[in-house]
């Protein structure tokens, strides 16, 4: 039994609050339709001033270059594939004249979103690269990069940045994107900042990031095909593509990265990466992967970790009223515990400095497709955390963490019929600051853990029962370690 509560105590989810830099935040602008307006991306492009907004439509495009341009974003949601290339002069690290499928040259904020870009009509060049930032700063989000090979160099994404030591380094980032089937998944030179997150970076037949730049390519938090990671010299047992030196490769994500975009509700399938849904009341564009380890710090007093994190990561909430997340778990994550027990999971997520319960959270224990349940958190703009907190800049220690059993005050929460009463807190706070700092406290918290629950069960299925419980016995203790506060509260200082 003891075994059994242990795993009971935690399920784990992380959701991050912002692993990575969200799109820019782009001016309000005109927004160009291809093919309604111009027939081609590069004429929309031609005709866009700053802050304007690109939407191509789906089908088959040319090759297209923004030149001394900012503020702008290329989207689609729709199917759009650039498929053509047209001859470039780089002369900049080992690339010299290459075919390019999308070029953003001496341009800022630009943001190249949901095209995607096929390189199988080009084979057979010299060098070809499909999107190349030239002494640019902006965001690759959302979209795939295939099958881009040349005789002597194919790079899927390259970062080309301005000569070493110059004033301004161009940073670019990527997030959400399938960088697969090429020569060189990415490749950076001269002086840029890349952050590369959330990206599925597999199957690429020479390396996976190729960097031949000043500073180190920030390659955290990718899928490299495998939850091994990638292959370098620091990670020799790394059955992915390979990294050059000079990139930052750990962690990486121990499943493979599922982006997609949710128009007018719905929910993103990610059980079979993650055991995860999420499910969007509005449209967003939602990240959802599963980290090899645990991102924070550790759970609370009383509470074990399962060791399950997940990320789930919304890099534009200002169409979304609501976000829930749904962690599945089977019978053997939860140690075989009955259904009655069950409803005392909760998900945590970490806030940077501390694990803490969803303000809006539960369980549902109705069995479905293999799992024995789901662990559910809601998320608004007036929760905690709240909606924008999902978009937020990149930090290492903003994950989302550990469930539990309510707090740990079981009987309590079976009385009250809720974990989140206000009489819970003083309980809490008694348990921490006097009872586990104590060997004999804490020989009590740790017997309490293992019998309670059951207790509990039985007292929160009878309404008479909870009643009796709460007001002949749970509210009296409150009341004296509120009377008594100011006695022990200065002990754990």
């Amino acid at each position: 039994m003891r075994k059994i509560l242990s795993i009971l105590f935690a399920l784990v989810l992380v959701v991050s609050l912002g692993l990575v830099t969200a799109a820019p935040v782009l001016a309000d602008g005109t927004v160009i339709y291809v093919p309604g307006d111009y027939p081609t991306i590069q004429e929309a492009v031609d005709a866009a001033s700053d802050g304007d907004t690109i939407r191509v439509a789906a089908g088959e495009y040319a090759a297209f270059l923004v030149l001394e341009k900012q503020n702008i974003r290329i989207i689609s949601t729709e199917g759009a594939t650039v498929t053509g290339a047209n001859s470039t002069s780089i002369n900049r690290g080992s690339i010299e004249d290459a075919w390019l499928m999308a070029v953003v040259k001496d341009s800022e904020s630009i943001c190249i979103d949901g095209i995607s870009f096929d390189g199988t009509a080009i084979t057979g060049k010299q060098a070809v690269v499909g999107i190349a930032y030239i002494d640019s700063t902006g965001s690759i989000v959302n979209l795939s990069v295939e099958n881009i090979i040349g005789t002597e160099v194919g790079a899927g994404v390259a970062i080309i940045g301005v000569p070493e030591g110059e004033a301004e380094v161009p940073t670019v980032e990527m997030k959400g994107c399938a960088v697969s089937n090429n020569t060189i998944g990415i490749y950076v030179c001269d002086d840029s900042i890349v952050e590369a997150h959330f990206n599925n970076i597999v199957n690429n037949t020479g390396f996976g990031v190729v960097n031949d730049g000043v500073e180190p390519v920030d390659a955290r938090y990718n899928w490299w095909g495998t939850a091994l990671g990638p292959f370098h010299s620091t990670n020799p047992t790394g059955a992915g593509n390979p990294v050059s030196d000079n990139v930052i490769i750990d962690p990486w994500t121990a499943s493979q990265v599922v982006t997609e975009t949710v128009e007018g509700n719905g929910f993103v399938n990610a059980r079979v990466e993650a055991d995860t849904e999420v499910w969007v009341t509005g449209t967003a564009t939602v990240t959802v992967t599963k980290s090899t380890s645990n991102p924070g710090g550790d759970p609370p007093a009383g509470i074990v970790a399962l060791g399950r994190y997940i990320d789930v990561y919304v890099p534009d909430t200002s169409q979304v009223t609501e976000i829930e997340i749904r962690l599945y778990y089977t019978d053997d994550d939860v140690g075989n515990i009955s259904k009655e027990l069950q409803q005392y999971l909760r998900l945590r997520w970490w806030n940077g400095t501390e694990w803490k319960r969803y303000s809006v959270g539960g369980v549902n224990t109705d069995s479905t497709d293999g799992y024995s349940g789901y662990m559910w958190a809601r998320i608004t703009a007036d929760t905690e955390p709240r909606l924008v907190d999902l978009t937020g800049t990149w930090n290492e220690d903003f994950w989302e963490g550990p469930s539990d059993i309510g707090c740990g005050c079981f009987i309590a929460t079976a009385a009250y019929g809720t974990d989140t009463a206000q009489g819970l807190d003083i309980l809490r706070e008694f348990r921490d600051t006097v009872l586990l700092p104590n060997s004999l406290g804490a020989k009590f918290v740790s017997f309490y853990y293992r019998t309670s629950p059951p207790i509990a069960g039985f007292i929160s299925r009878h309404e008479v029962v909870r009643t009796a419980v709460r007001v002949g016995f749970v509210d009296p203790i409150v009341n004296i370690l509120n009377r008594t506060h100011h006695l022990w509260s200065d002990r754990g200082s």
